[in-house]
């Protein structure tokens, strides 16, 4: 009896140690390498298939309202129904409180980043103003990161590829607002640790940002300036290919509207040379850069955080500053 007793400590020391081995799964961070690039469309709201929108004014309004007292009322005259603007102008809800990746949890977790500068959202300049969205040549953009196998091989931990909603391409002239699906995502390996006997899933938070450096006609600098922000919260995401639900868990994500909104870029102030050989106002080709923050954990531990609120806070603050512009 005391020969088991001396026994049991080693192998319980043995079976922690076993359950803290790192999974081949994990811990793919050898020598990082971290990729980003947009795609570029030259015209990509094709306006020659948007039909003409109607704004009418108070009168017009008025005269096509029906009045309560007529419903039901077979004999009542009723006005023709207004017909709204097109681009379905309803208002959006959304539950906004999301779990986040607590980072305190280091030993099950991981972070990087991606960032790309020197990016133009138009492809011309403009005389129109500011936020003329003639031109727009953004379309999406793809992540990848890949890292150094334990034999000395490249091989790519993530692939993410996110594109221009184009649903609903009224928003986007009528609000100067745009958002972004998910096209396609491959999760293959994680940064984070894994352990061997823990179950090889992953969660993944990416949070996308969108900045903007520009001068207005009153001669005003604004640097670095927050447009919005986009948000991927994936949970449970199976790495292993064998395991049971991994093809329709990816199938499930292509396509999906991600949290958030941006404004489009503000195009700056400037002046351009005529064929006289003048120079006229113009407005630029609009310069922006896009940081994505990628946070992995193992373990389910998670901080609540409310995402829609504090993105409706952004751009709150960012149109009040962008009315000021316009009425300036």
């Amino acid at each position: 009896m005391k020969k088991l007793f001396l026994f049991l400590p080693v192998v319980m020391l043995f079976l922690q140690l076993i359950s803290c081995s790192g999974s081949k799964l994990g811990y793919a961070a050898n020598d990082e390498k971290l990729e980003m690039q947009v795609k570029e469309k030259r015209d990509v709201i094709d306006y020659n298939k948007l039909s003409a929108q109607r704004i009418p004014d108070f009168k017009r309004r008025m005269a096509q309202r029906i009045p309560d007292s007529s419903i039901g009322n077979p004999n009542a005259q009723h006005a023709l129904p207004f017909a709204p603007i097109l681009g379905g102008l309803v208002s959006l809800a959304t539950n906004g409180v999301k779990k986040m990746i607590d980072n305190d949890k280091k030993k099950y977790t991981a972070g990087y980043d991606f960032a790309l500068t020197k990016l133009y959202f138009y492809d011309q300049l403009s005389t129109e103003s500011m936020f003329d969205p003639l031109g727009m040549q953004f379309h999406g953009f793809t992540l990848v990161r890949t890292f150094k196998t334990a034999d000395g091989k490249e091989d790519t931990a993530l692939k993410a590829t996110f594109v221009l909603d184009t649903a609903n391409e009224y928003e986007i002239i009528n609000n100067a607002v745009f958002r972004l699906r998910l096209k396609d995502i491959d999760i293959r390996y994680a940064k984070a640790k894994i352990a061997k006997t823990a179950k090889q899933n992953i969660n993944m938070d990416m949070e996308i940002s969108f900045y903007s450096s520009y001068v207005n006609e009153m001669g005003q600098l604004f640097d670095n300036v927050l447009l919005g922000k986009f948000y991927l919260l994936l949970r449970e995401v199976p790495l292993d290919k064998s395991a049971q639900g991994y093809a329709e868990y990816y199938q499930k994500l292509r396509g999906n509207l991600l949290d958030g909104r941006s404004f489009i870029v503000p195009r700056s102030f400037g002046y351009y040379l005529t064929g006289n050989g003048d120079r006229a106002k113009c407005y630029s080709q609009g310069a922006y850069s896009i940081h994505v923050k990628v946070n992995e954990s193992s373990k389910n531990t998670f901080v609540n955080k409310i995402i829609i609120d504090n993105s409706t806070q952004i751009l709150n603050s960012a149109e009040s500053g962008l009315k000021k512009l316009i009425n300036e």
